[in-house]
């Protein structure tokens, strides 16, 4: 066995034991700080194992070994990629840099800035200046995901959109795929990657939604299973597409339109909702595998340094301006099958009666 070998076992088997300590603290709730250690040395062990394996080396051979994969584009097809940045300046160079090596139609990028600080903004402007057909808004005030990709794609030019997280790394023959499925049958309005986590499970493979007993009940496809699992290479007829590495025609995008008062949270469900009661179909392409390096991943350092992103990302008010204006919009109670429910979450409610009551307390605030 070669050193690399070796090396890379004994990290498999250090994120075993790691994984292990980490399953126990969780499950006994006990000694937090610890657990907090352990979670830090888990996910940095996850990083180097994939860097020693190799995760975009590792995606990169399934795709070109995978019999589902479109390795080639309708020359006609053209695509505005839309990308909001706030701070975490380096995962918005990773991001534009694997867009510019793995993206092969035309393409423009815009960015939009949420108000990012001085010292972000500039190195923003810098880095970017070596690229062609890339423009870079700077707002003075943070629009939030809803206004801000609203805002971009109105200096989109080309006839589909491509919203892309600033921490999302795509892979080879990402688009092609996307472009394949966007085209299978006319009614398609949008199609969503195949979105991974950092330790090579996926983060969602397309999206679910039922509606039970006044719930709009939302799920992922796939969460949790390994990219390369053979049941995840399934195309999906999804009632839902998470909004962070997705495709959409435009035609059919700005008829509906994103809702600005959804503000920061769910924006995604609210106009997949509309688009699917329309009538029209949403995908999942399998083949287009992108990597998240999602903020749960990061360290302790990064967080810390990170500390007004992450507090704009759980905003409870604004997440309640979102549920609320969902509910009084489609008298439907928004939640997360099974877990994240963010009405137990965050607010300790557990049946149906407890959340309306909560909601025609609240209702006024709007």
């Amino acid at each position: 066995m070669s050193d690399q070998q070796n090396h890379i076992e004994r990290l498999r088997k250090e994120i075993s034991e790691l994984e292990t300590s980490l399953s126990w603290y969780r499950d006994t709730f006990e000694n937090r700080r610890v657990a907090g250690i352990v979670k830090d040395r888990f996910f940095r062990a996850k990083k180097k194992f994939n860097k020693a394996e190799g995760l975009e080396g590792r995606i990169a051979d399934y795709i070109n070994n995978n019999p589902v994969t479109v390795r080639s584009a309708n020359k006609l097809h053209s695509v505005s990629i839309i990308m909001l940045s706030f701070n975490r300046v380096e995962d918005t160079r990773k991001a534009v840099k694997s867009i510019y090596k793995n993206t092969t139609v035309p393409f423009e990028l815009i960015i939009l800035d949420n108000d990012s600080n001085e010292d972000v903004r500039a190195e923003l402007k810098q880095f970017t200046e070596k690229y062609k057909d890339l423009r870079v808004i700077l707002e003075t005030t943070n629009l939030g995901c809803a206004k801000g990709r609203v805002k971009a794609s109105r200096f989109a030019k080309y006839d589909h959109l491509l919203f892309l997280d600033n921490d999302i790394i795509v892979s080879p023959y990402y688009v092609e795929n996307l472009f394949s499925l966007l085209y299978s049958q006319e009614n398609v309005a949008g199609v969503c990657c195949k979105v991974v986590f950092p330790n090579g499970k996926i983060q969602f493979n397309g999206g679910q939604m039922i509606e039970d007993d006044g719930y709009a009940l939302y799920s992922l496809h796939d969460e949790g299973l390994e990219f390369d699992e053979p049941a995840t290479n399934r195309f999906n007829d999804c009632q839902w597409i998470p909004g962070g590495a997705t495709i959409w025609k435009r035609s059919v995008f700005e008829k509906f339109g994103i809702d600005e008062e959804m503000k920061g949270s769910f924006e995604d469900n609210e106009i997949c909702y509309r688009i699917r009661a329309a009538g029209y179909l949403l995908l999942n392409s399998p083949a287009s595998i992108v990597i998240h390096d999602h903020f749960d991943f990061k360290n302790t350092i990064f967080k810390k340094n990170e500390a007004k992103y992450y507090a704009g990302r759980n905003d409870q008010g604004r997440i309640l301006d979102a549920l609320l204006h969902f509910y009084n919009k489609h008298h439907l109670i928004f939640s997360f099958a099974w877990k994240n429910n963010p009405w137990d979450m965050i607010w300790n409610l557990h049946s149906r009666e407890e959340v309306l009551r909560f909601i025609r307390e609240n209702n006024h605030k709007l």
